[in-house]
Protein backbone atom coordinates (compact mmCIF):
# COMPACT_ATOMS: atom_id res chain seq x y z
CA UNK A 1 0.00 0.00 0.00
CA UNK A 2 2.82 2.20 0.85
CA UNK A 3 4.42 1.74 -2.28
CA UNK A 4 1.32 2.44 -4.58
CA UNK A 5 0.64 5.89 -2.69
CA UNK A 6 4.65 7.03 -3.21
CA UNK A 7 3.73 5.83 -7.10
CA UNK A 8 0.94 8.15 -7.63
CA UNK A 9 2.47 10.97 -6.10
CA UNK A 10 5.82 10.44 -8.89
CA UNK A 11 3.36 10.16 -11.33
CA UNK A 12 1.19 13.49 -10.20
CA UNK A 13 4.69 15.45 -10.21
CA UNK A 14 5.86 14.18 -13.21
CA UNK A 15 2.82 15.22 -15.39
CA UNK A 16 2.52 18.80 -13.56
CA UNK A 17 4.84 20.20 -16.06
CA UNK A 18 2.63 19.30 -19.22
CA UNK A 19 -0.84 20.54 -17.35
CA UNK A 20 0.74 23.97 -16.06
CA UNK A 21 3.29 24.32 -19.55
CA UNK A 22 3.19 27.10 -22.14
CA UNK A 23 0.17 26.60 -25.08
CA UNK A 24 2.17 26.12 -28.47
CA UNK A 25 2.48 29.86 -30.23
CA UNK A 26 -0.10 30.93 -32.54
CA UNK A 27 1.78 31.93 -36.00
CA UNK A 28 0.42 32.94 -39.59
CA UNK A 29 1.71 33.75 -42.81
CA UNK A 30 1.59 36.86 -44.43
CA UNK A 31 -0.52 36.67 -47.81
CA UNK A 32 -1.71 38.27 -50.66
CA UNK A 33 -5.02 39.59 -51.23
CA UNK A 34 -7.85 42.36 -51.01
CA UNK A 35 -8.93 44.81 -47.89
CA UNK A 36 -11.85 46.80 -47.95
CA UNK A 37 -11.07 49.70 -46.11
CA UNK A 38 -14.14 51.03 -43.89
CA UNK A 39 -14.51 53.26 -41.05
CA UNK A 40 -16.59 53.12 -38.32
CA UNK A 41 -17.95 55.59 -36.10
CA UNK A 42 -20.05 56.05 -33.62
CA UNK A 43 -22.04 59.03 -33.19
CA UNK A 44 -25.49 60.69 -32.26
CA UNK A 45 -28.62 62.76 -33.70
CA UNK A 46 -28.35 66.92 -33.50
CA UNK A 47 -30.83 68.92 -34.72
CA UNK A 48 -29.88 71.46 -37.77
CA UNK A 49 -32.12 73.90 -36.35
CA UNK A 50 -32.25 74.70 -32.80
CA UNK A 51 -32.81 77.39 -29.93
CA UNK A 52 -29.86 77.64 -27.70
CA UNK A 53 -30.56 78.60 -24.14
CA UNK A 54 -27.10 79.51 -22.87
CA UNK A 55 -25.41 81.07 -19.70
CA UNK A 56 -26.51 84.45 -19.27
CA UNK A 57 -23.56 86.79 -19.74
CA UNK A 58 -24.97 90.07 -17.64
CA UNK A 59 -23.46 88.55 -14.27
CA UNK A 60 -19.90 89.97 -12.90
CA UNK A 61 -19.43 86.37 -12.01
CA UNK A 62 -16.92 84.29 -14.25
CA UNK A 63 -18.67 81.23 -13.01
CA UNK A 64 -21.92 80.10 -11.95
CA UNK A 65 -23.70 77.01 -10.91
CA UNK A 66 -26.46 75.25 -12.10
CA UNK A 67 -29.40 74.89 -9.63
CA UNK A 68 -32.21 73.42 -11.02
CA UNK A 69 -33.03 71.96 -15.15
CA UNK A 70 -35.85 69.85 -16.25
CA UNK A 71 -35.29 66.59 -17.29
CA UNK A 72 -33.83 65.81 -20.57
CA UNK A 73 -36.60 65.14 -23.41
CA UNK A 74 -39.41 67.10 -21.26
CA UNK A 75 -42.27 68.86 -22.91
CA UNK A 76 -42.58 72.35 -22.44
CA UNK A 77 -44.88 75.28 -23.47
CA UNK A 78 -43.71 78.54 -24.33
CA UNK A 79 -42.45 80.62 -20.99
CA UNK A 80 -42.20 77.11 -18.85
CA UNK A 81 -39.26 77.48 -16.37
CA UNK A 82 -36.36 75.14 -18.11
CA UNK A 83 -33.20 75.96 -16.42
CA UNK A 84 -32.25 77.96 -13.15
CA UNK A 85 -28.57 79.13 -11.91
CA UNK A 86 -27.42 79.76 -8.47
CA UNK A 87 -27.99 83.28 -7.73
CA UNK A 88 -27.84 83.33 -4.04
CA UNK A 89 -24.64 85.71 -4.52
CA UNK A 90 -26.70 88.32 -5.83
CA UNK A 91 -29.97 87.82 -3.82
CA UNK A 92 -27.70 88.36 -0.79
CA UNK A 93 -26.13 91.40 -1.96
CA UNK A 94 -29.99 92.62 -2.97
CA UNK A 95 -30.84 93.70 0.48
CA UNK A 96 -28.31 96.18 0.78
CA UNK A 97 -28.80 97.80 -2.59
CA UNK A 98 -32.18 98.40 -1.03
CA UNK A 99 -31.19 99.90 1.85
CA UNK A 100 -28.79 101.91 0.13
CA UNK A 101 -31.34 102.98 -2.25
CA UNK A 102 -33.34 104.19 0.75
CA UNK A 103 -30.85 106.13 2.45
CA UNK A 104 -29.93 108.02 -0.71
CA UNK A 105 -33.89 108.81 -1.41
CA UNK A 106 -33.60 109.66 2.53
CA UNK A 107 -31.06 111.68 2.19
CA UNK A 108 -32.51 113.47 -1.35
CA UNK A 109 -36.29 114.43 0.24
CA UNK A 110 -34.04 116.09 3.55
CA UNK A 111 -31.89 117.87 1.33
CA UNK A 112 -35.03 118.92 -0.53
CA UNK A 113 -36.82 120.36 2.63
CA UNK A 114 -34.13 122.10 3.97
CA UNK A 115 -32.94 123.75 0.61
CA UNK A 116 -36.82 124.66 0.60
CA UNK A 117 -36.73 126.27 3.51
CA UNK A 118 -33.09 128.00 2.90
CA UNK A 119 -34.13 129.48 -0.33
CA UNK A 120 -37.19 130.70 1.24
CA UNK A 121 -35.54 132.40 4.12
CA UNK A 122 -33.40 133.89 1.30
CA UNK A 123 -36.37 135.20 -0.68
CA UNK A 124 -38.35 136.85 2.58
CA UNK A 125 -34.65 138.57 3.09
CA UNK A 126 -34.43 140.02 -0.45
CA UNK A 127 -38.40 141.03 -0.34
CA UNK A 128 -37.63 142.63 3.39
CA UNK A 129 -34.84 144.44 1.57
CA UNK A 130 -36.47 145.44 -1.46
CA UNK A 131 -39.50 146.96 1.44
CA UNK A 132 -36.75 148.95 3.18
CA UNK A 133 -35.63 150.22 0.02
CA UNK A 134 -38.71 151.06 -1.38
CA UNK A 135 -38.88 153.10 1.50
CA UNK A 136 -36.06 155.03 1.57
CA UNK A 137 -36.72 155.80 -1.54
CA UNK A 138 -39.57 157.65 -0.77
CA UNK A 139 -38.33 159.42 1.58
CA UNK A 140 -35.18 160.30 -0.30
CA UNK A 141 -37.30 161.62 -3.10
CA UNK A 142 -38.94 164.28 -1.00
CA UNK A 143 -37.49 167.72 -1.82
CA UNK A 144 -34.67 168.99 0.25
CA UNK A 145 -35.85 172.08 0.88
CA UNK A 146 -38.62 170.84 2.68
CA UNK A 147 -36.01 169.34 4.85
CA UNK A 148 -33.54 170.05 7.44
CA UNK A 149 -29.76 170.09 6.20
CA UNK A 150 -28.97 167.00 7.33
CA UNK A 151 -32.05 165.31 7.00
CA UNK A 152 -32.07 165.12 3.21
CA UNK A 153 -28.67 163.92 3.21
CA UNK A 154 -29.02 161.13 5.46
CA UNK A 155 -32.13 159.90 3.36
CA UNK A 156 -29.91 159.83 0.00
CA UNK A 157 -27.38 157.79 2.26
CA UNK A 158 -30.27 155.35 3.25
CA UNK A 159 -31.36 155.00 -0.21
CA UNK A 160 -27.95 153.79 -1.48
CA UNK A 161 -27.59 151.79 1.59
CA UNK A 162 -30.48 150.19 1.15
CA UNK A 163 -30.29 149.50 -2.43
CA UNK A 164 -26.76 147.91 -1.80
CA UNK A 165 -28.54 145.57 0.96
CA UNK A 166 -31.33 144.31 -2.03
CA UNK A 167 -28.70 143.63 -4.58
CA UNK A 168 -26.76 141.68 -1.85
CA UNK A 169 -29.86 139.67 -0.80
CA UNK A 170 -30.89 139.22 -4.63
CA UNK A 171 -27.14 137.32 -5.23
CA UNK A 172 -27.41 136.10 -1.73
CA UNK A 173 -31.41 134.24 -3.30
CA UNK A 174 -29.57 133.25 -6.80
CA UNK A 175 -26.41 131.69 -5.09
CA UNK A 176 -28.52 129.70 -3.05
CA UNK A 177 -30.98 128.33 -5.82
CA UNK A 178 -27.93 127.59 -7.40
CA UNK A 179 -26.40 125.79 -4.77
CA UNK A 180 -29.46 123.73 -3.93
CA UNK A 181 -29.93 122.90 -7.47
CA UNK A 182 -26.74 121.78 -7.66
CA UNK A 183 -26.77 119.83 -4.19
CA UNK A 184 -30.07 117.92 -5.12
CA UNK A 185 -28.59 116.80 -8.65
CA UNK A 186 -25.94 115.08 -6.93
CA UNK A 187 -28.09 113.66 -4.37
CA UNK A 188 -30.64 112.09 -7.04
CA UNK A 189 -27.70 111.39 -9.41
CA UNK A 190 -26.78 109.23 -6.15
CA UNK A 191 -29.91 107.70 -5.66
CA UNK A 192 -30.80 107.35 -9.73
CA UNK A 193 -27.42 104.90 -8.95
CA UNK A 194 -28.64 103.45 -6.04
CA UNK A 195 -31.84 102.06 -7.91
CA UNK A 196 -30.12 101.19 -11.22
CA UNK A 197 -28.04 98.75 -9.06
CA UNK A 198 -31.53 97.19 -7.72
CA UNK A 199 -33.11 97.17 -11.20
CA UNK A 200 -29.14 95.48 -12.26
CA UNK A 201 -29.78 93.12 -9.66
CA UNK A 202 -33.81 92.18 -10.86
CA UNK A 203 -32.58 92.04 -13.90
CA UNK A 204 -29.41 89.24 -13.33
CA UNK A 205 -32.19 87.67 -10.89
CA UNK A 206 -34.20 87.49 -13.98
CA UNK A 207 -31.68 86.46 -16.24
CA UNK A 208 -30.45 83.40 -14.33
CA UNK A 209 -33.93 81.66 -15.08
CA UNK A 210 -34.44 80.62 -18.35
CA UNK A 211 -37.55 79.81 -19.65
CA UNK A 212 -38.96 78.12 -22.99
CA UNK A 213 -39.31 80.67 -25.76
CA UNK A 214 -41.54 78.58 -27.76
CA UNK A 215 -43.05 75.04 -27.51
CA UNK A 216 -41.53 72.14 -28.13
CA UNK A 217 -38.62 69.68 -26.53
CA UNK A 218 -35.65 70.46 -24.70
CA UNK A 219 -32.22 68.74 -25.14
CA UNK A 220 -29.60 68.56 -22.37
CA UNK A 221 -26.49 69.69 -23.80
CA UNK A 222 -22.61 67.57 -22.60
CA UNK A 223 -20.17 69.15 -20.50
CA UNK A 224 -17.17 70.03 -23.12
CA UNK A 225 -14.51 68.88 -20.42
CA UNK A 226 -16.52 66.05 -18.76
CA UNK A 227 -17.90 63.94 -21.63
CA UNK A 228 -21.31 64.06 -20.51
CA UNK A 229 -24.83 65.56 -20.40
CA UNK A 230 -24.80 68.42 -17.38
CA UNK A 231 -25.61 67.56 -14.28
CA UNK A 232 -27.37 69.72 -11.64
CA UNK A 233 -24.34 71.09 -9.76
CA UNK A 234 -22.13 71.76 -12.75
CA UNK A 235 -20.31 74.97 -12.64
CA UNK A 236 -20.17 76.58 -16.11
CA UNK A 237 -19.29 79.55 -17.33
CA UNK A 238 -20.92 82.53 -19.57
CA UNK A 239 -21.54 81.94 -23.26
CA UNK A 240 -21.87 78.00 -22.55
CA UNK A 241 -24.99 76.11 -24.14
CA UNK A 242 -26.29 74.17 -21.72
CA UNK A 243 -30.03 73.23 -23.11
CA UNK A 244 -31.32 73.06 -26.83
CA UNK A 245 -34.70 73.04 -28.40
CA UNK A 246 -34.38 71.45 -31.54
CA UNK A 247 -36.74 72.16 -34.91
CA UNK A 248 -38.43 68.49 -34.78
CA UNK A 249 -39.40 69.60 -38.66
CA UNK A 250 -35.68 70.31 -39.79
CA UNK A 251 -33.67 68.18 -40.74
CA UNK A 252 -31.03 66.40 -38.53
CA UNK A 253 -27.47 65.50 -38.67
CA UNK A 254 -24.77 63.29 -36.65
CA UNK A 255 -22.51 64.33 -34.99
CA UNK A 256 -19.37 61.90 -34.13
CA UNK A 257 -15.61 61.83 -33.15
CA UNK A 258 -12.73 60.29 -35.25
CA UNK A 259 -9.79 59.76 -32.52
CA UNK A 260 -6.58 61.38 -33.94
CA UNK A 261 -4.91 57.74 -34.82
CA UNK A 262 -7.21 58.22 -37.59
CA UNK A 263 -6.26 60.75 -39.09
CA UNK A 264 -6.57 61.13 -43.11
CA UNK A 265 -9.05 58.43 -42.93
CA UNK A 266 -11.96 60.26 -43.16
CA UNK A 267 -12.56 63.69 -45.38
CA UNK A 268 -15.37 66.02 -46.17
CA UNK A 269 -17.32 64.43 -49.24
CA UNK A 270 -17.24 60.61 -47.94
CA UNK A 271 -20.61 58.63 -48.16
CA UNK A 272 -21.53 55.75 -46.27
CA UNK A 273 -24.60 54.41 -43.84
CA UNK A 274 -25.52 55.45 -40.56
CA UNK A 275 -27.39 52.95 -38.72
CA UNK A 276 -29.89 54.43 -35.43
CA UNK A 277 -29.69 52.15 -32.67
CA UNK A 278 -33.54 52.02 -32.52
CA UNK A 279 -34.15 51.03 -36.01
CA UNK A 280 -31.46 49.26 -36.88
CA UNK A 281 -32.50 47.48 -40.02
CA UNK A 282 -33.07 51.01 -41.31
CA UNK A 283 -30.08 52.39 -42.72
CA UNK A 284 -29.63 55.68 -43.64
CA UNK A 285 -27.41 57.27 -46.71
CA UNK A 286 -25.04 59.74 -44.94
CA UNK A 287 -22.31 62.37 -45.93
CA UNK A 288 -19.44 64.07 -44.04
CA UNK A 289 -20.45 67.64 -44.33
CA UNK A 290 -17.89 68.93 -41.61
CA UNK A 291 -14.55 67.54 -40.23
CA UNK A 292 -12.28 69.79 -37.44
CA UNK A 293 -8.94 70.61 -38.91
CA UNK A 294 -7.46 69.84 -35.32
CA UNK A 295 -8.03 67.07 -32.98
CA UNK A 296 -9.20 68.23 -29.55
CA UNK A 297 -8.52 66.44 -25.73
CA UNK A 298 -11.79 64.65 -24.47
CA UNK A 299 -11.54 65.91 -21.61
CA UNK A 300 -9.42 68.00 -18.77
CA UNK A 301 -7.89 64.81 -17.73
CA UNK A 302 -8.12 62.80 -20.97
CA UNK A 303 -4.84 62.29 -22.92
CA UNK A 304 -7.21 61.01 -26.00
CA UNK A 305 -7.65 63.32 -28.57
CA UNK A 306 -10.68 63.37 -31.43
CA UNK A 307 -12.01 65.53 -34.63
CA UNK A 308 -15.36 66.29 -34.47
CA UNK A 309 -17.49 65.10 -37.35
CA UNK A 310 -20.29 65.87 -38.45
CA UNK A 311 -22.77 63.89 -41.28
CA UNK A 312 -25.83 65.06 -43.19
CA UNK A 313 -28.41 62.21 -43.29
CA UNK A 314 -29.68 61.83 -46.98
CA UNK A 315 -33.54 62.30 -46.34
CA UNK A 316 -35.56 63.68 -43.67
CA UNK A 317 -37.53 61.38 -40.94
CA UNK A 318 -40.28 62.74 -38.78
CA UNK A 319 -39.19 59.53 -36.69
CA UNK A 320 -35.82 61.47 -36.12
CA UNK A 321 -35.39 62.62 -32.58
CA UNK A 322 -32.02 64.44 -31.06
CA UNK A 323 -29.71 62.25 -28.91
CA UNK A 324 -30.44 58.99 -30.70
CA UNK A 325 -27.37 56.68 -31.04
CA UNK A 326 -26.06 56.05 -34.56
CA UNK A 327 -23.25 53.65 -35.93
CA UNK A 328 -21.46 55.40 -38.83
CA UNK A 329 -20.25 53.22 -41.92
CA UNK A 330 -17.56 55.02 -44.15
CA UNK A 331 -16.43 53.65 -46.81
CA UNK A 332 -13.11 54.02 -48.84
CA UNK A 333 -11.86 52.70 -52.03
CA UNK A 334 -10.56 49.05 -50.95
CA UNK A 335 -7.14 47.44 -52.11
CA UNK A 336 -6.75 44.68 -54.39
CA UNK A 337 -3.78 41.88 -54.42
CA UNK A 338 -1.87 43.97 -51.85
CA UNK A 339 0.39 42.08 -49.02
CA UNK A 340 -1.58 41.42 -45.80
CA UNK A 341 -0.85 41.02 -42.21
CA UNK A 342 -2.76 39.40 -39.74
CA UNK A 343 -4.59 42.64 -37.40
CA UNK A 344 -4.27 40.32 -34.50
CA UNK A 345 -0.37 40.24 -35.21
CA UNK A 346 -0.10 44.27 -35.23
CA UNK A 347 0.96 45.61 -32.09
CA UNK A 348 0.05 49.44 -32.41
CA UNK A 349 1.95 52.32 -31.06
CA UNK A 350 4.37 55.03 -31.53
CA UNK A 351 5.93 52.40 -33.89
CA UNK A 352 3.87 49.87 -35.35
CA UNK A 353 5.06 46.88 -35.15
CA UNK A 354 4.83 42.60 -35.32
CA UNK A 355 6.65 39.71 -33.84
CA UNK A 356 8.24 37.22 -36.17
CA UNK A 357 7.81 33.39 -35.37
CA UNK A 358 11.74 33.28 -36.35
CA UNK A 359 12.35 35.51 -33.35
CA UNK A 360 12.19 39.62 -32.78
CA UNK A 361 9.97 42.41 -34.05
CA UNK A 362 9.90 44.26 -37.01
CA UNK A 363 8.59 47.60 -37.67
CA UNK A 364 6.01 48.10 -40.26
CA UNK A 365 3.92 50.80 -42.67
CA UNK A 366 0.17 49.94 -42.88
CA UNK A 367 -2.23 50.72 -44.81
CA UNK A 368 -5.82 50.41 -44.56
CA UNK A 369 -7.11 47.91 -41.78
CA UNK A 370 -10.39 46.06 -42.33
CA UNK A 371 -11.62 43.75 -39.24
CA UNK A 372 -9.27 40.86 -39.92
CA UNK A 373 -6.09 42.27 -41.89
CA UNK A 374 -3.90 45.35 -42.73
CA UNK A 375 -2.59 46.42 -45.97
CA UNK A 376 1.28 46.50 -45.47
CA UNK A 377 3.42 49.30 -47.29
CA UNK A 378 6.66 48.63 -45.98
CA UNK A 379 8.12 46.35 -43.38
CA UNK A 380 7.28 42.23 -44.43
CA UNK A 381 6.89 40.68 -47.69
CA UNK A 382 4.43 37.32 -48.69
CA UNK A 383 5.80 34.49 -46.93
CA UNK A 384 6.72 36.11 -43.49
CA UNK A 385 5.66 34.19 -40.63
CA UNK A 386 4.47 36.05 -37.92
CA UNK A 387 3.01 35.70 -34.01
CA UNK A 388 -0.34 36.22 -33.47
CA UNK A 389 -1.35 37.91 -30.32
CA UNK A 390 0.73 37.29 -27.09
CA UNK A 391 1.94 34.04 -28.78
CA UNK A 392 0.21 32.22 -26.07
Amino acid sequence: MRYALAAIAIAACYRAPAKHGAAATRTQAVTRGSVADRVLLTGELRAVVAVELSVPRTTATWELAIRWMAEDGTEVKAGDRVLAFDNSAVTADLEQKHLTWLEAAMTLQTARDVSAMETENKANALAQAQVAYDKAKVRADVPADLLAGREAQDRQLEEKRTAVAVKKAQEDYAAQKQAAELDLRVKKIDEDKAKRAIDAAATVIDALELKAPRDGVIVIDNHPWEGRKYHIGDTVQPGWPIVTMPDLGANMEVHSELSDVDDGRVSVGMTGTCTLDAYPGEPFTCTVNQLTPVARTKGEQSLRRAFSVELALGKPDSRLRPGMSVKVELRRPGLEDVVLVPRGAVTFGKQTSVRLASGGARDVTLGPCDAQACAVDKGLVEGDVVVIGDGT
